[in-house]
């Protein structure tokens, strides 16, 4: 399963404050993934890593690196519109962000993610 297609990702600024701070570039329906209870769905949620800060000019300074900080969008289940989604944050060692080859490691990002919202939502 994955996001309904009804739901238009256009509209999730509009409805989440501060989302374009944390998200400036654009979702798409295959960024999210299902948060499961069992087999119940809760809902479903997108994640990014962070940065460590800006430069001068207040854009992200990738130089810095990741600072282990994981942002992430979680829009509960059932999903007619994003009006009860919202942001969420959660932290891990900055060295577990990214694998040995220096790429990000989204199972670790997602299983982060996914442990603070089902802790969260119990």
């Amino acid at each position: 399963m994955s996001l309904p297609p009804s739901l238009d990702l256009a509209d999730i600024a509009l409805h989440v404050p501060r989302f374009r701070h944390f998200f400036r570039y654009p979702l798409h329906a295959s960024d999210f993934h299902d948060l499961r209870d069992g087999r119940r769905l809760l809902g479903y949620y997108a994640t990014k890593p962070l940065y460590g800060r800006l430069d001068e000019a207040g854009r992200v300074g990738r130089s810095a690196g990741f600072n282990g900080e994981i942002a992430g969008l979680f829009v509960p289940s059932p999903a007619r519109s994003f009006a009860h989604a919202r942001l969420f944050f959660t932290r891990i060692r900055a060295e577990h962000i990214t694998n040995a080859k220096g790429r990000r490691d989204w199972p670790i990002i997602r299983a982060a993610a996914e442990q603070h919202l089902l802790a969260d939502l119990r």
